[in-house]
């Protein structure tokens, strides 16, 4: 039954990072609204990290 299942997604760190990461965060006050209430909150993990 398992060789049957395929992977449905392929999924890129990189690509991950670029959308979501903390450089592109920072590029509208919108999403830097976002990291404020994160640290408000008191957020270990602002945004998705490279590791």
């Amino acid at each position: 039954m398992a060789s049957k299942l395929r992977r449905v997604r392929k999924y890129s760190r990189t690509k991950r990072i670029g959308k979501h990461g903390f450089r592109e965060r920072m590029l509208t006050a919108w999403w830097r609204a976002v990291l404020s209430r994160r640290r408000r909150k008191g957020r270990k993990q602002l945004t998705v990290q490279r590791s």
